[in-house]
């Protein structure tokens, strides 16, 4: 029985991080970060693969591959970091002009900022700041 209990806790455990990450940081074709998926992994070890995918409303494909020890179906492609970015037609000189920058990392985390003309900022340090750190 305490088995059972230890399984449900942690089923619940992992759908509440998946909820929260849903709510603030996903959306239809972000991809789940993969602390998640090797959360839900895990579990589906114990629980098996079908009733978790259906309990966290995942991908059982998917699921099932990541507890076979896989991580994707098809690997991502993962870019080289950029070492320049030229941003144009951020011309702020009329009155009121905003421009947003929004910079997204890899795991669904973003940042956005609202440059107005007059506005010092230096955006080349916030991204490095924002995709560099751990």
């Amino acid at each position: 029985m305490v088995h059972d209990s230890k399984r449900a806790k942690d089923l619940e455990a992992v759908r509440e991080a998946l909820t929260y990450w849903r709510r603030h940081h996903g959306g239809r074709g972000r991809p789940i970060p993969e602390s998640l998926w090797s959360r839900a992994a895990d579990v589906a070890r114990v629980s098996g693969v079908a009733e978790t995918a259906r309990a966290l409303r995942l991908d059982a494909t998917r699921l099932a591959k990541r507890v076979e020890g896989g991580t994707e179906l098809a690997p991502r492609r993962i870019d080289e970091p950029t070492t320049f970015v030229e941003v144009g037609g951020l011309e702020l000189g009329a009155p009121r002009r905003v421009a947003v920058v929004e910079l997204v990392g890899r795991e669904g985390d973003r940042v956005r900022v609202e440059v107005g003309a007059g506005s010092a900022v230096d955006l080349v340090a916030l991204a490095r700041a924002f995709w560099g750190r751990a």
